[in-house]
């Protein structure tokens, strides 16, 4: 029994003991923290980057207040749940519901013969002093800020269908609210009365 105590205290060397002692520290030290570490003392700080996995997280544990505004994009959603969204869909080929008609894109339209008389179209008045080539359209809203589209065009003057001059040309500009300032020419350019149609797109 001597001769094995001899023989063990012969082994005892500073660096064992230490060694050991460090071991021993380690392993226990380890139970220590899985076992007595203070509540909410574990944070960010404390956590490797990607160290946190889906096994990790708790079923439910995410919910709106959780996620940023905007983080979550269409390829994050299941397919399941893209379908629900889109809502229920009728037969393969068949048309859904029609919507509702929108407006037209011409909202007001007139035909003027030469004298200043509205054959067609929804205009309220049209202004025009005979011989002259200036015509004010009137309609019945603001119509300063749309686009007008004149054209010299054949137009209905009771029983005669009247033609404008060959060559001729023609111009429309706003002439403030719910007017539309017309003026006609021939083909040489002179200022001549003439028959036409004014679209309004607004």
């Amino acid at each position: 029994m001597k001769d094995l105590s001899a023989r063990v205290r012969g082994h005892l060397t500073y660096a064992n003991v230490v060694a050991s002692l460090a071991l021993f520290l380690a392993l226990g030290g380890g139970a220590y923290a899985a076992t007595a570490l203070p509540r909410n003392s574990v944070g960010s700080a404390q956590l490797r980057t990607n160290s946190v996995g889906a096994s990790e997280i708790r079923s439910r544990a995410v919910r709106s207040s959780e996620i940023a505004d905007g983080s979550i994009r269409l390829t994050d959603i299941s397919t399941n749940a893209r379908a629900q969204l889109r809502g229920n869909q009728g037969p393969a080929g068949a048309a859904g519901p029609a919507g509702p008609s929108g407006p037209s894109g011409v909202g007001d339209r007139a035909a003027v013969d030469s004298g200043g008389g509205r054959a067609l179209g929804n205009a309220v008045g049209v202004t025009h002093a005979g011989g002259s080539n200036e015509y004010t359209v009137q309609f019945s809203r603001d119509v300063s800020g749309c686009l007008y589209a004149a054209t010299l065009s054949a137009v209905q003057n009771g029983p005669v269908l009247e033609q404008p001059p060959a060559g001729g040309r023609i111009s429309a500009q706003s002439a403030g609210g719910a007017n539309v300032l017309v003026r006609t020419y021939d083909g040489a350019g002179t200022p001549t009365p003439a028959p036409f149609h004014l679209l309004v797109s607004c």
